[in-house]
C-alpha cells in the first residue's frame, strides 16, 4: 500500500495538481455563481504553472538539492571493492522497442561503466526491480545490466538486485549483499539530487558508503536572460523533480529511514 501512496499523494501537491485543484474548485465556484472567485482561482493556477515552468525556478530549487553532494572529478573518486548503482536510470525494453531506454539518470550507469574501466571498482551491484504497475517483463537491474555489459563491463563483474522499489529497499536489499561479498566500504552512485537521501538511507542500516553524484541538472547560468523567465517542460519537470525529491527526504526522515 505505502508504494501506491507514495506515488499518488505527492501529484496532489506537485504544480501541475495543484493548478487542476485549482481548476477544478473554480469550476464548483462558477456553478456557484461566484464568478470573481472562481477567476481568481485560475489566475492563481496558471501562475503555479508559469512560476513553476520558469528555467529560472526549476534551476534554483534543483540547485539547491544538488549542492550538498557536488560531482566529483572522475581521477579523485577512491579505489573499493564494490559499487552500488541505483535505479531510476533507465526503462527496459518493450514492444516496438528493441533497446534498453535511457532517461535523464542514465549518467549514473555510464558513471558506473566509467569507474569500472578505469580500475577504481571491482564488483558492481545494480539495484532496481520494478513496480507492481509497471509494463515492463524485466526489471531495471536487469536492463543496467544490459548496459554496463554493452560498454565493457564483464558479465561477472555485475550483480544485480531486482526486489527494490524506492530507495529505502535499494538500501536493505544491498547492504545484505555487501556484507556477504565482504566489500567494505562501497562506491554509491545516484543522481546528485537524490544522493542525500540515498546515503541516509544507507547510514540508518549502518552500512557507509563513498558517494559519487552525477547527473548534475542544475548549472550556473550566469546573468539572467528574458528566456529564464518563460515557462517551458523542461522547467516545470525539473521544479517538479526538484518537489518531489524534497517531499521524500521529509518522508524519509519522518519514518526514521534517514
Amino acid at each position: 500500500m505505502y508504494i501506491y501512496l507514495s506515488k499518488i499523494l505527492p501529484l496532489m501537491v506537485l504544480p501541475i495538481g495543484i493548478a487542476i485543484e485549482l481548476c477544478l474548485l473554480a469550476l464548483i465556484y462558477i456553478r456557484k455563481d461566484r464568478g470573481r472567485a472562481a477567476g481568481f482561482l485560475v489566475f492563481f493556477a496558471v501562475v503555479v504553472l508559469w512560476g513553476s515552468s520558469m528555467p529560472l525556478v526549476g534551476n534554483a530549487v534543483m540547485g539547491r538539492l544538488e549542492r550538498t553532494y557536488p560531482p566529483a572529478r572522475l581521477r579523485e573518486v577512491p579505489v573499493s571493492k564494490c559499487l552500488v548503482l541505483l535505479g531510476g536510470a533507465v526503462d527496459p525494453i518493450a514492444p516496438p522497442r528493441e533497446e534498453v531506454e535511457l532517461n535523464e539518470g542514465a549518467d549514473r550507469v555510464r558513471e558506473a561503466a566509467l569507474l569500472y574501466n578505469v580500475a577504481k571498482v571491482q564488483t558492481i551491484i545494480a539495484s532496481g526491480g520494478k513496480q507492481p504497475w509497471s509494463p515492463y517483463e524485466e526489471s531495471e537491474a536487469r536492463a543496467m545490466r544490459t548496459l554496463l555489459l554493452e560498454w565493457g563491463v564483464p558479465k561477472g563483474m555485475v550483480v544485480i538486485e531486482e526486489k527494490s522499489r524506492n530507495t529505502r529497499e535499494n538500501a536493505v536489499n544491498t547492504v545484505e549483499m555487501l556484507h556477504h561479498m565482504d566489500c567494505g566500504t562501497p562506491l554509491l552512485v545516484t543522481s546528485a539530487a537524490h544522493m542525500k537521501r540515498a546515503v541516509g538511507a544507507f547510514a540508518v542500516l549502518g552500512q557507509k558508503v563513498i558517494p559519487v553524484p552525477v547527473d548534475v541538472r542544475a548549472i550556473e547560468a550566469g546573468d539572467l536572460m528574458w528566456k529564464d523567465f518563460l515557462p517551458t517542460v523542461d522547467g516545470l519537470k525539473m521544479t517538479t523533480d526538484a518537489i518531489r525529491e524534497w517531499i521524500g527526504r521529509k518522508v524519509y526522515e519522518m519514518r526514521g529511514w534517514n
